[in-house]
């Protein structure tokens, strides 16, 4: 790895002073890092990883347990308790299939605590881990404490990262849906925001949006140096993982491993504004969950189709008047007499016009419809139907097993 680059990243972007100053095998080829806050869950996490069917390179799992300056007292002492216990399995070599490498962060002040911050802490001691081997290949790989992971897990990615020359990988999923463990309800709930995540991926692949990727902070994988490159993860409360992988597919092509090899829980939760835990306990007080109007990606379609016309021509006549009155005319112009002036090729410009009007941009665009009559939120049933039909399914008698297919087909 370009050392000087990545000494350039610590530089440029704050991070707190390395945790270890040993030197890593020369065969470590990928870290996984996992933060983790009052959760014992981690050591069943861990247990999925040492069962996972080995591979050539070396494996080190960094586990960061974390605290705020206001987390309460009972939650600091058990989050101690759970290092301890990471800390003495790691000194006595628990663990054979990788490297456990504990962390204690305690204290981080309000405005930075959080899983974001968690999470660029220990992919930040990842990617100096990699740099001590000059590795910038390197994988860092995003888990979370509560997530199970396939005998497969570990020979999926290294195949993955062998045969692509991508920079970033995303791994398909599946909750851990084990009756033994979770309430019925509790299940039924989760699946219903499944239904969500895998119809909001394929609706935004009906227009071959390129940025149409899952986004979660369990299921992804990043090459070192391209981390260093992307400035690392942002220090966010909540939607760390959207963020840092939507400027992963502008900065690099992503693979998606379409094989499942990733089990997060599907558990109530209010550690987090977004994501599995909130979103099932929203669906369990409200019995129902509404979803995006479909229609609304039709308007997506539409204007995105026009990209490549309006290399000559602004074809404002053809945009839904939806999107236009969301973007503006003043912006409009500008963002296309920029587009245009910085292209060299057909292909730059439909490049360009994609990087202004992203992932963030359509995110917006479809919130401001959330409490709109023209197209409002509609039941997830009823958008996973909608979305079948779209893709040429018919009827079906297991709507969630039919759209997970679909989503793990369509690439």
């Amino acid at each position: 790895m370009d050392k000087d680059f990545v000494t350039h990243y610590f530089k440029r972007y704050k991070s707190l002073p390395p945790f270890f100053d040993d030197k890593p095998d020369e065969r470590l080829g990928v870290v996984v890092i996992i933060p983790c806050m009052d959760d014992e869950f981690v050591f069943s996490t861990l247990d999925s990883l040492e069962c996972a069917d080995a591979i050539r390179a070396g494996i080190e799992v960094i586990v960061n347990v974390n605290s705020g300056e206001t987390t309460p007292p009972d939650i600091v002492s058990r989050n101690r308790m759970i290092f301890d216990g990471l800390k003495r399995k790691a000194e006595a070599g628990f663990y054979k299939n990788f490297r456990l490498l504990p962390i204690l962060v305690e204290e981080t002040v309000r405005k930075k605590a959080g899983v974001g911050f968690a999470r660029k802490t220990a992919m930040d001691e990842a990617l100096r881990r990699f740099a001590a081997i000059d590795r910038p290949s390197g994988l860092i790989v995003s888990l979370d404490a509560d997530t199970l992971v396939a005998k497969n897990y570990f020979q999926e990615i290294e195949k993955a990262s062998g045969i692509s020359r991508a920079k970033c990988f995303t791994f398909q999923f599946r909750h851990d849906y084990d009756t033994g463990k979770y309430p019925g309800n509790v299940i039924q709930a989760c699946k219903l925001y499944e239904i969500y995540l895998r119809y909001y991926r394929l609706a935004l692949k009906t227009f071959n949006f390129p940025f149409a990727v899952h986004t979660i902070g369990s299921c992804f994988a990043i090459r070192a140096g391209a981390y260093a490159q992307l400035g690392g993860m942002a220090p966010r409360q909540g939607g760390e993982d959207f963020y840092f992988l939507q400027k992963a597919v502008k900065m690099h092509p992503v693979h998606e491993v379409m094989s499942r090899i990733v089990f997060p829980s599907p558990r109530v939760s209010n550690r987090v504004p977004f994501g599995t835990g909130p979103s099932v306990r929203h669906i369990l007080a409200e019995g129902r969950y509404t979803v995006y109007n479909f229609e609304l990606f039709r308007l997506l379609k539409t204007f995105y189709e026009l990209f490549p016309a309006m290399e000559h021509a602004d074809r404002k006549e053809k945009i839904p008047p939806e999107i236009m009155n969301h973007i503006g005319d003043k912006l409009f112009d500008e963002t296309l007499a920029e587009c245009r002036t910085c292209s060299a090729s057909s292909e730059t410009f439909v490049k360009r016009m994609y990087d202004k009007f992203d992932a963030f941009f359509v995110v917006k665009f479809l919130n401001t419809f959330n409490n709109s009559d023209a197209y409002p939120p509609i039941d997830v049933r009823e958008a996973g139907k909608i979305l079948l039909n779209r893709y040429g399914i018919g009827e079906t008698d297991d709507l969630y097993e039919a759209i997970t297919m679909l989503d793990i087909n369509v690439v």
